[in-house]
């Protein structure tokens, strides 16, 4: 009965036919539609979309809240939650009109969805909210609505964790320490830079603009079964509910797939996803699109089939794993904040933990762990938001706001150095050429020599560096000018290496390993 009411309540509308345009039916839905909160423009990919529980893949049993293009056959059922389309006939028994539902057709919905009066109508949506973040408005701290804000642009379930605002800073520390304190971190920096990982996504309402980058957050184990996956997953859960992730961007076999990485980013960007985590990395990561997305604001790409690029305001997290051996270029090293860690003992499964399940404990929490997260963010605006003490060159604005909150909560500075990544890490360019600096000097100290001589210098001094070169062959050759170019002028273990030409006589050029005298 309550169905059958709630039927008789909804609008019936004619669809149209002689006498009424198509135009004027698209006038009388798109009202309707619109307070109901249900269809929104989106407005980088054009089209009108659903907010939606998505499958993170076909093998997975997990689950993602994002962006769904509506297609004209789910238009039409759409369209019938809310209201009666059909037509009116004249019953010649009765001598009166009655009105009679029948469904759109799939053309006339193709049309509904493609009309700038129904995209004009609805409410214009560019991102999801999977938790409430604190957002500087007006100079205030505020939270996005549940459900449509227009504010943002923006859609946050109504089913969202909540935000306990009176819990004190000693409570939220001991809230924090309870997830991290059973992992095995190799030191006191990186169990800081864990916390950092988890603080990031909170506070990207904070920043100037939605689309500040952040650092890569990089999980790093010893060995296996460290842990480094599980400690990545709580940000995940934390945040989506859900431990996702993604196939790893180097698996130390195929290599890197630049293309297959630019279509999965693009599909994250159209679903309006807000984290991607790329488990199990081995090898060499040598991905120029995923270093470039890492700190671009903006990302576009051509849509696959279709001449059309899309372009994106870019709102991603992203963090990787690997153990121990794994590479990558100087330039990711660059944008990476480590959180290493460290098991010692023989059999990684003997271990024994006081919580064996807690991701199950993370999941049941959210609204704790949430309210933790705003209680240093809290603890840090009430003090007039100082800045952190420490820069971080390639991420300035997350380094003020969130080295500032950290600091001023008792952590340590997630923007210190990595000295392991400096001297010892897997930017295997940047090792190479500082193995080379030191050698050159042990062996021809502030003396001008030859490429051909420096080369003769790494044959040898019997140390492994660029061994992936083959100085018999002219491209190699070419490669390694190229490293030596880029390494000019610079300091590695306190020796500059210097040029005695400017670049365009390659050919007669000299360098010199001198020390640098502070």
């Amino acid at each position: 009965m309550a169905k059958e009411d709630e039927k008789v309540k909804k609008p019936e509308i004619s669809q149209p036919k002689s006498g009424k345009l198509v135009s004027e039916f698209i006038e009388e839905i798109s009202g309707i539609l619109k307070i109901k909160n249900t269809l929104f423009y989106r407005t980088d990919v054009k089209n009108i979309v659903e907010v939606l529980r998505i499958k993170h893949n076909k093998a997975s049993d997990k689950y993602f809240i994002g962006f769904e293009n509506i297609t004209p056959n789910r238009f039409i059922t759409v369209l019938e939650k809310y209201v009666n389309p059909g037509d009116m006939y004249f019953d010649r028994t009765s001598n009166n009109f009655y009105f009679k539902t029948r469904s759109i057709s799939a053309y006339l919905a193709k049309t509904i969805l493609e009309s700038a009066k129904l995209r004009n109508e609805l409410y214009p949506i560019n991102r999801i909210f999977t938790v409430p973040i604190p957002i500087i408005y007006n100079k205030c701290i505020t939270f996005p609505r549940k459900g449509y804000d227009a504010r943002y642009g923006s859609w946050m379930n109504y089913d969202a964790p909540e935000i306990n605002d009176t819990m004190v800073i000693e409570e939220a520390k001991k809230v924090l320490e309870e997830i991290f304190k059973e992992f095995c971190f190799k030191t006191s920096q990186d169990k800081s830079n864990a916390i950092a990982g988890l603080l990031t996504p909170f506070i990207r309402g904070l920043y100037s603009n939605f689309n500040i980058r952040t650092p890569l957050f990089f999980y790093e184990g010893n060995r296996e079964r460290t842990g480094k996956d599980y400690l990545a997953g709580i940000t995940g859960i934390v945040y989506e509910g859900n431990a996702l992730e993604e196939p790893p961007i180097c698996n130390g076999e195929k290599g890197n797939n630049n293309d297959e990485l630019r279509k999965k980013i693009l599909s994250a960007f159209i679903a309006g996803r807000k984290r991607m985590h790329f488990s199990n990395n081995k090898g060499y990561i040598n991905n120029a699109v995923f270093e470039g997305i890492v700190t671009s604001k903006v990302f576009s790409d051509r849509v696959l089939g279709r001449n059309e690029i899309l372009s994106f305001n870019n709102e991603l997290e992203f963090s990787l794993s690997g153990n121990t051996g794994i590479t990558y270029t100087a330039d990711l090293g660059n944008r990476c904040r480590f959180i290493r860690l460290f098991l010692d003992i023989e059999d990684a499964n003997a271990r024994k933990f006081e919580r064996p399940n807690l991701h199950e404990w993370v999941s049941e929490n959210r609204n704790k762990i949430l309210s933790a997260l705003f209680c240093l963010v809290k603890n840090w605006f009430d003090k007039s938001c100082p800045k952190g003490s420490l820069p971080f060159a390639s991420f300035p604005e997350w380094a003020e706001i969130c080295g500032g909150i950290m600091e001023n909560a008792g952590y340590e500075s997630p923007c210190k150095p990595d000295i392991e990544n400096m001297s010892i890490g897997g930017d295997t360019e940047t090792m190479d050429m500082k193995t080379l600096f030191e050698t050159c000097y042990e062996h021809k100290p502030e003396q001008w020599i030859s490429k051909q001589e420096i080369i003769g210098i790494i044959y040898n001094s019997g140390q492994d560096m660029f061994s992936y070169l083959d100085f018999g062959k002219r491209a190699d050759l070419t490669k390694f000018g190229i490293k030596i170019s880029k390494f000019t002028n610079r300091i590695l273990s306190g020796i500059r290496m210097v040029c005695d030409r400017p670049k365009s006589q390659v050919i007669v050029r000299k360098y010199k390993f001198t020390k640098e005298t502070l």
